[in-house]
């Protein structure tokens, strides 16, 4: 039994896949080694691996960089007697796996975090991004609902918006301070505005904060590269997925040829490693 994870720092998506292919689908909260420990990361796993006998895991996941990836193999080897190989990648081999296939492109993740890459058909052979919200992450949930809340606090928003705003989040400047300086994993806490802003995204100031959003993902993330006119950009994640038409249209006025746009890369996965 193979066992697949690709996860976000707000939700994991497991998918067991035995020998004769058949799948079972299991959604549980994120996983970041870079902000939780083992202990943390044991509690999300377990739930999700007892029971189970599992002889491979591949894991993909935002926050997993080479010093860290030592975390998710040690949780795995505890929990899995059965466990006789484990992969431990950061997610961005996984929206590069599930959208390239084995073909050369860059690819970019658009979810709570960012992230992006060029792919050559096989490795990732260039990497920008995955600094977490406070250094980067151009593009993100995270940084858009950061903006969003600067915003409301410098009273910078239209009275309509502010008033919807403020009136739907409950939202004090206490409160968000508390959230964003004193809470556990702020970054799930920042991108939860993302579906407010969906909601009113033909607002003129809506639009704009959006546009200048996706312009910074393109410039920092992808024209970074050389030859990215090249190459198709494939893009991955919710934020991604429920922007569409506003970062296709950033897109091309940067020359950029967008290609795939999918809200999950775990279709791709399951694909890919069946195969």
């Amino acid at each position: 039994m193979k066992l697949l994870a690709d996860s976000g720092s707000t939700k994991t998506a497991w998918v067991f896949l035995d020998e004769k292919g058949n799948t079972q689908h299991i959604t549980n909260e994120g996983i970041n080694p870079t902000q939780q420990d083992e202990v943390a990361i044991r509690a999300t796993v377990l739930p999700v691996v007892y029971g189970n006998r599992v002889k491979e895991v591949y894991f993909y996941g935002s926050g997993v960089i080479e010093e860290n990836k030592y975390k998710i193999r040690t949780v795995f080897q505890e929990l899995l007697p059965d466990l006789q190989y484990i992969e431990v990648h950061n997610d961005i081999y996984a929206a590069a796996r599930a959208l390239c296939k084995n073909e050369a492109g860059i690819v970019g993740i658009l979810g709570t975090g960012a992230n992006s890459c060029v792919y050559d058909g096989n490795e990732v052979i260039a990497n920008i991004g995955g600094f977490g919200f406070i250094l980067g992450d151009e593009g993100s949930g995270a940084v858009l609902g950061t903006k969003l809340l600067s915003d409301f606090l410098y009273k910078k928003i239209p009275t309509k918006l502010y008033e919807a705003l403020k009136a739907e989040y409950q939202l004090t400047t206490d409160y968000i301070f508390q959230k964003v300086y004193f809470t556990p994993l702020p970054n799930r806490f920042l991108a939860r505005f993302a579906p407010f802003i969906h909601k009113h995204r033909h607002e003129p100031y809506m639009r704009e904060l959006l546009q200048a959003h996706f312009a910074e993902f393109f410039e920092y993330k992808v024209v970074c590269y050389d030859n990215y006119k090249d190459y198709p950009c494939h893009l991955v994640g919710s934020i991604a997925y429920y922007f569409e038409d506003i970062i296709r249209e950033q897109a091309t006025t940067l020359g950029i040829q967008v290609g795939n746009i999918a809200q999950t890369p775990m279709e791709g996965l399951l694909k890919y490693h069946q195969s």
